[in-house]
């Protein structure tokens, strides 16, 4: 998914099949079955150790389907306790505690008592003036979680805060490019990242809210339990080790010096790890692409197998003008090419005597398309000699040179049984970009999004399929 992050991990095989037999209803909700699911996450939970493909990485802290809290209901109030409202319903005597010294005696007023001077308590004690928060620049404690928890968008009934998109790579990298700068600097830095990557993290949310729509809630504690420990014991240290540091302790005290915790990258990785593995389920066309199809695609687009010629050849090169003169340069030229003729290696000679810029390497070049060396002469004789001669001396103006081709390819175009393989591949990527285009298109008619860039531009934020299809590579989004 996202990529954002950096962190990019499938989750196991076994974690998809017990997805899809949830949301499907195929899985009886006994407790057999619950232990017999929690042992096959015991046995494959390690493939969701990588981070979720997608994203940038910014952890979530927002609430989801299978973590709403349950407020208990309070417990009535005894009838004798005082405050209970005579012949009350059951249930209706929930009352503060009384203030009162004895409870049930009559209020008296109190003595009125003049009020301080302002600034001053009566002892002759100065209150101390109110001082601003510390700015952006440098934040005091918990200043930069209190700008972490900016609400920056909304995806059905999960809410996106700027800590969520912040993750803990983006912000090593503020922390290495904002010493210095204005907080209003800061901000906009900020802004831009959050702007960056909001999108992809937006099309994440709108599948996890669509997968913990449709998978049994009972099912959802026990697959975040597995992700989670996947991510503690695998994920984690990685993470660790990245940040340089020894230990879990020492990697939560940075994460929450900069309003970000474990907790919260946890939860983010597990949020797009299902995510990415529920969109495979919904994506996952094994059709077989028809022969034809593949001829029609190769005929649309030949000119991409047409190639040009290209060679491989060996230079030497005398260079000449007020230093050396254009003779001298000849004649020290052809001594080299009859040494060549006489059985001495190219290679020595020009390492020896060549000025060419390829003499360190012998002489030798790299392939080479027709068309593509700024010395036209040298150029047309690379495709015009027979491979293995020596040329005559060619001069294109301030040097002198002979050349000899090594190999030569000529234009062509790669036939279509050549070809058939990776058209067979594109044409499966397509149709699978088209499915999570579709798919995507439709959760978003069915989940309301809002973000703080709505108004821009007056289009808002445009999410994109980032989200990888199965079998692809593609980036987060």
């Amino acid at each position: 998914m996202p990529p954002i992050g950096p962190h990019r991990p499938p989750c196991p095989a076994l974690v998809i099949a017990a997805l899809v037999a949830c949301a499907a209803g195929a899985l009886p909700p006994s407790t057999a079955m619950g232990q017999r699911i929690a042992q096959q996450f015991d046995q494959q939970s390690a493939g969701a150790s990588q981070a979720p493909m997608t994203m940038t990485n910014g952890p979530s802290a927002t609430s989801t389907t299978n973590l709403t809290p349950h407020i208990p209901r309070p417990v009535s109030r005894p009838g004798s306790w005082p405050g209970v409202k005579p012949g009350g319903p059951a249930g209706d005597n929930h009352v503060l505690s009384s203030i009162r010294a004895r409870p049930g005696a009559t209020l008296e007023p109190l003595d009125e008592q003049p009020l301080p001077p302002v600034g001053e308590e009566p002892g002759g004690v100065i209150q101390a003036s109110f001082d601003e928060p510390a700015d952006e620049a440098s934040p005091g404690p918990g200043a930069e979680t209190l700008g972490n928890t900016k609400v920056v968008a909304r995806v059905g009934p999960e809410v996106v805060l700027e800590g969520d998109l912040l993750t803990p790579a983006a912000l090593d990298w503020l922390a290495k490019v904002t010493p210095g700068l204005k907080p209003e600097q800061v901000r906009e830095l900020k802004t831009q990242i959050c702007k960056q990557v909001l999108p992809q993290h937006v099309d994440s949310l709108i599948v996890f809210v669509d997968a913990c729509r449709t998978i049994p809630e009972e099912r959802l504690p026990e697959i975040e339990k597995k992700v989670n420990e996947a991510f503690d014991s695998q994920q984690l240290p990685q993470m660790v080790k990245a940040a340089g540091l020894n230990s879990a302790a020492e990697y939560e005290a940075q994460l929450r010096s900069r309003g970000q915790s474990i907790d919260r990258v946890r939860k983010m990785f597990f949020e797009r790890a299902l995510a990415q593995q529920w969109v495979q389920q919904r994506v996952s066309s094994d059709a077989e692409i028809p022969h034809a199809e593949m001829i029609a695609w190769y005929h649309a687009h030949l000119a991409e197998y047409d190639y040009p010629s290209k060679a491989r050849y060996e230079q030497l090169t005398v260079k000449y003008g007020r230093t050396k003169p254009r003779q001298e340069a000849w004649n020290q030229l052809a001594e080299m090419g009859n040494d060549i003729l006489e059985g001495r290696s190219f290679a020595d000679v020009a390492k020896e005597r060549s000025d060419g810029p390829a003499a360190s390497r012998g002489g030798e070049s790299d392939w080479t398309t027709k068309g593509s060396l700024v010395s036209k002469v040298i150029d047309e004789a690379i495709f015009t000699l027979p491979t293995g001669q020596l040329s005559t001396i060619l001069d294109d103006g301030g040097a002198l040179h002979i050349v000899r081709v090594v190999e030569r390819i000529d234009a062509g175009r790669t036939p279509f049984i050549e070809a058939q393989v990776g058209i067979k591949e594109q044409l499966t990527l397509d149709r699978r970009k088209k499915e999570m285009d579709d798919y995507l298109s439709k959760l978003r008619d069915r989940t309301p999004v809002w973000t703080v860039f709505d108004d821009e531009a007056g289009t808002g934020v445009q999410t994109a399929s980032g989200i990888s299809s199965p079998g692809t590579s593609g980036q987060p989004r």
